[in-house]
C-alpha cells in the first residue's frame, strides 16, 4: 500500500513538475483587436490554404466559392485550376466551369500541382509522380521512405524552368526533368525520423529555399547554406525570407540566410504567421497577435482569443475561432 501511495504521489509531482514548468510569452502591454465572426469554420488546412464547413476555401490572396462536395478538401490552386481531394484516393481538378478531370490514386492526396496538362503528385504514403490527363495515366512514380509522423501544413510541388522540385515526406527533395521525365538531382533538407516533411518551398531569384520543421534550407549555384531551428513558419517577402522559430525568435534572411535583423518574443509559440503590407504579423497560441515593422525596431502586441482551432491568414484577414480579423486595422506604432 505504501508502495502504490509512493508511486501515485511521485507521477503526480512528475505531471504537475511538468506542467508547471511550461512557459508563456507574457508582453509588458497589449492593445485591443476587434473581430468579426466569420459565419464558418475551418475544418482543414494546408500550406496553400484551407477549406471552410461551407465548402468555400481560403488562398493566400482570397476566399472562392467553390462548394466542395462533402469530405473534399482544397490542396493547391493556380491561375485556372483548383486541386481538392478526399481521404479515399480521389482528386478533383476543378475549372471556372465545373470538375475538369477526376484521377483515383491509391492513396489520399497530400499535395500536388498542375503543370500544364500533368499533375505533379505527392500521396499520404509518400509515394509520388507525375499523371498526365492526355494519357489517363501515371507516366512517373517514385517513393519516398515511411514518414512516421508529418506536419499538416505539406509544402506543393514547384516548377522552376523546364524542372519541377518535388517535396517529400522525409525531409526529401527530388528534381525532375519534365521533358526526360528523369531525376536530376535528390538532397536532403533534414533527415530526423518524425515530422520531418517539407513545409515550405519556395523561389528567390535563383536561390530555392526549402525548410522543414527543423530546418531551412537555401540552394543556389554558389552552394548551400542552412539555418538549425524548430521552425513555425517561413515567409518570402520580396528579396527577404522571414523565419519565425518555435522558441519565438523571428528572423530577417537574406537569400544566403544571412541575418539582417532579429528580435525574440521569448517563450511565444507562433500559430500563424506573414508579413504583408510592410508590416510583419505572428499569432502566438496564447491569443497574443504580434505587429511588427520588417527590422522590428517597433512593434505592438493585441490581446485577442487564445488558439483553439487552425489558424489560416488570406488577403490581410486572419481567421480562426470561427472570427475575423482585419490586419489592415492594426498598426505597429
Amino acid at each position: 500500500m505504501y508502495r502504490k501511495t509512493l508511486l501515485a504521489t511521485s507521477l503526480a509531482l512528475i505531471l504537475f513538475s511538468g506542467c508547471s514548468s511550461k512557459q508563456y510569452y507574457t508582453p509588458e502591454q497589449t492593445y485591443n483587436a476587434s473581430s468579426l465572426p466569420m459565419g464558418d469554420k475551418i475544418i482543414f488546412y494546408s500550406r496553400d490554404g484551407a477549406t471552410l464547413a461551407s465548402g468555400d476555401i481560403l488562398t493566400k490572396k482570397q476566399r472562392i466559392n467553390l462548394k466542395l462536395d462533402k469530405g473534399f478538401y482544397f490542396i493547391n490552386s493556380n491561375k485556372n485550376v483548383a486541386i481538392v481531394a478526399n481521404a479515399y484516393g480521389k482528386c478533383n481538378i476543378i475549372g471556372k466551369e465545373g470538375v475538369v478531370d477526376t484521377v483515383q490514386f491509391s492513396q489520399a492526396l497530400v499535395a500536388g500541382t498542375v503543370i500544364g496538362k500533368s499533375l505533379v503528385y505527392l500521396l499520404q504514403n509518400n509515394n509520388f509522380g507525375i499523371y498526365d490527363f492526355q494519357k489517363k495515366s501515371i507516366v512517373y512514380s517514385n517513393k519516398g521512405q515511411k514518414a512516421l509522423a508529418i506536419d499538416t501544413r505539406i509544402a506543393n510541388p514547384l516548377k522552376i524552368d523546364g524542372l519541377v522540385v518535388i517535396p517529400t515526406l522525409d525531409g526529401k527533395l527530388t528534381v525532375l526533368d519534365l521533358k526526360t521525365l528523369k531525376v536530376s538531382k535528390e538532397l536532403y533538407v533534414s533527415t530526423e525520423s518524425s515530422l520531418n516533411n517539407i513545409i515550405f518551398l519556395g523561389r528567390l531569384n535563383n536561390t530555392l529555399i526549402a525548410s522543414t520543421p527543423n530546418r531551412v534550407l537555401s540552394i543556389s549555384n554558389k552552394g548551400k547554406k542552412e539555418l538549425n531551428s524548430g521552425i513555425s513558419e517561413v515567409v518570402i517577402d520580396n528579396k527577404d525570407i522571414f523565419v519565425f522559430a518555435k522558441d519565438g525568435q523571428v528572423l530577417k534572411l537574406d537569400e544566403s540566410l544571412s541575418i539582417q535583423s532579429e528580435k525574440k518574443f521569448k517563450f511565444a509559440h507562433f500559430s500563424v504567421a506573414t508579413v504583408y503590407n510592410d508590416s510583419v504579423y505572428a499569432l502566438d497560441k496564447q491569443g497574443y497577435l504580434i505587429v511588427s515593422n520588417k527590422s522590428f525596431s517597433q512593434y505592438r502586441v493585441y490581446k485577442v482569443e487564445e488558439v483553439e482551432d487552425y489558424a489560416f491568414i488570406s488577403n490581410g484577414k486572419l481567421y480562426y475561432n470561427q472570427q475575423v480579423i482585419d490586419l489592415n486595422r492594426l498598426t505597429y506604432k
